[in-house]
């Protein structure tokens, strides 16, 4: 894949052929589609690796949080100081948590946004306060969010950005691997990612 056909690769400031070339090339590493990642990415920062959350420590591409960042072995304030380029070394390292798990955009999405639900079936509930705080997933406006409702609204985003584009991969391996080994700690610091973000996202 050429990075020139990435999606929001016109959203890339600096170093467009190597942001984008690493991308691909992560994305071959997790055995996913570059553009599930480039989708996550603009959703969360709009690929603007310096931007924070004024109402918590969230930063950069995916929106570290500072716990979440501990995690990985940096700080916030090191990954805003880095490139677009040298931010996506970690953005690598937090999907390969959950390389097993991740099978479509909607997948890719949810580990960033409460990884927990990965492993729930589509009639899950996610908790009031994550409803609150994203407001714009919840399509019938009845104050509840479903897995199912989340993945209709990734979808049908997606979609309509690349109407052609794969939405499954032929990742096979069992998901309670990532579940044992990662899920019960990144959940814990992903919660607070979630809370600590504003409820009025405009990058939603």
């Amino acid at each position: 894949m050429n990075y020139q056909n990435l999606i929001f690769i016109n959203k890339v400031k600096s170093n467009i052929a190597a942001f984008g070339n690493k991308v691909i090339l992560i994305a071959q590493m997790l055995g996913i589609n570059p553009n599930w990642i480039m989708f996550v990415m603009n959703n969360e920062s709009g690929l603007n690796h310096t931007i924070k959350n004024p109402n918590g420590s969230a930063t950069g591409l995916i929106q570290f949080t500072e716990a979440t960042a501990k995690n990985l072995g940096t700080t916030t304030a090191a990954l805003k100081a880095m490139s677009n380029v040298q931010q996506l070394d970690y953005v690598y390292k937090y999907f390969a948590n959950w390389k097993n798990s991740i099978k479509n955009v909607s997948d890719t999405y949810l580990a960033v946004f409460y990884p927990l639900a990965l492993f729930k079936d589509n009639s899950y509930v996610f908790p009031t306060w994550v409803v609150q705080a994203n407001p714009i997933f919840d399509l019938n406006k009845d104050g509840k969010l479903t897995k199912q409702e989340f993945i209709n609204y990734v979808n049908q985003k997606y979609s309509k950005i690349q109407p052609t584009a794969t939405t499954t991969t032929n990742n096979t391996t069992n998901k309670s691997t990532d579940l044992l080994f990662y899920g019960l700690a990144l959940y814990g610091l992903h919660l607070v990612q979630k809370y600590s973000r504003s409820k009025k996202n405009p990058l939603y």
